[in-house]
């Protein structure tokens, strides 16, 4: 029953309610206007929603099945006052009850199914995983933002300054505050293994990592933002990252998943093992090895080098899998400096050359240095 206790809000912009509700039951009075052209002329255009992001949308709907799940904002919805009952709580001042229904029509007006009672304002790739959770767990409350009456140019405005007003988090940040995690996960086997890279004074890394994404004070010569390195390792230890990191949290089985293997994952093996320490290790000789290769290009912080940035990192980052396997035969190891320096020995690929010139900043630049490290420092044929 669409039936929830709501407490009422007043703000510039008007009264709303805030209350709690079953998925299920939030799912069954939404719907979504999208903005779009109407009815495919370019000249009409309606709705006020973006459209649903596939990719999102199955990240959510694998989220909203695991054990830690939240959604703590809330959903924002604005219903129809001809489907809305509301009845102030006695003796409760600003509680009421909210009962939202179908409206059957009237004089000049057309009816109005549960269905298309409350359109969603903001949440609707919430929303849209939840009905990818297992019915079969426990309910899911969603908390919800209820404007009653709002028309379509409220209903833009709310969707638009709650949009407009929100600053997108650093990733860095996100990550550096893995340092309060207690339990293990692929994201917090990565931030700490990057926080020791940055600590290690003989380290290549030592000092060149902006730990939240931003300059440290009083520190130069910081070339690659903290989520740019995590991220290149987590490619490494093993997917369904979110899963793994539900395990840990609930004590769940830490088996290997059907079918892993460590030569496309090469951290997998360590991580089960809880074996952090060869991860630091293979990294920095890896990186030791090209800082031999190239110190200068390495070292160099000057705008325009691109061997200790972005476009450098994940070109060598994604190499790394493609030496480590060449060298490594049927078993994990640690690879000393000394083999990976003979793979860096047989690349022509010049100081000189490595600046955004000849290796353009984002995915064509990574691209053709990959490659380029590829051709020439593994053979065809071991």
């Amino acid at each position: 029953m669409n039936v929830m206790n709501v407490l009422k809000v007043s703000q510039p912009i008007g009264e709303f309610y805030i209350g709690a509700i079953d998925a299920k039951s939030l799912l069954e009075i939404t719907t979504v206007d999208v903005r779009a052209f109407g009815q495919g002329k370019a000249g009409s255009i309606d709705g006020i929603q973006r459209e649903l992001s596939k990719s999102r949308l199955k990240d959510l709907g694998e989220y909203v099945n695991l054990e830690y799940a939240t959604f703590p904002t809330s959903v924002i919805l604005a219903i129809d006052e001809r489907c809305v009952t509301l009845t102030q709580v006695k003796g409760c001042e600003g509680l009421y009850r909210l009962e939202v229904h179908a409206y059957d029509g009237g004089e000049g007006d057309d009816p109005i199914p549960l269905a298309a009672s409350a359109f969603v304002v903001d949440g609707q790739h919430r929303l849209a995983g939840l009905e990818h959770r297992d019915p079969d767990k426990e309910p899911f409350e969603v908390n919800v933002s209820i404007f009653v009456g709002a028309d379509i140019a409220d209903q833009a405005e709310i969707f638009s300054r709650v949009n407009l007003a929100q600053t997108k988090v650093n990733k860095s940040l996100t990550y550096d505050l893995l340092d309060y995690a207690k339990e293990k996960s692929p994201y917090k086997v990565a931030h700490d293994v990057v926080v020791a890279l940055n600590s290690d004074k003989d380290g290549p890394f030592y000092k060149k990592i902006k730990r939240l994404g931003v300059r440290t004070p009083g520190v130069d010569g910081e070339t690659l933002a903290q989520a740019t390195v995590v991220n290149g390792l987590l490619r490494y230890l093993p997917p369904n990252q979110e899963k793994e990191r539900s395990k840990s949290i609930f004590g769940l089985s830490r088996k290997p998943e059907p079918r892993e293997d460590w030569r496309s994952r090469i951290f997998l093996n360590y991580y089960r093992d809880d074996d952090f320490a060869s991860i630091f290790l293979i990294v920095s000789n890896y990186f030791q090895a090209v800082a031999n290769k190239w110190p200068n290009a390495w070292s160099d912080p000057k705008e325009g080098q691109i061997l200790s940035r972005t476009t450098g990192y994940n070109a060598l980052i994604r190499f790394l899998k493609d030496a480590y396997v060449f060298i490594v035969d049927d078993e994990p190891r640690v690879v000393a400096v000394q083999e990976f320096d003979e793979i860096f020995d047989k690349v022509s690929i010049g100081e000189d050359e490595l600046n955004k010139n000849v290796y353009v900043p984002g995915n064509t630049g990574q691209g053709l240095l990959y490659a380029a490290l590829k051709s020439e420092g593994l053979p065809v044929e071991r």
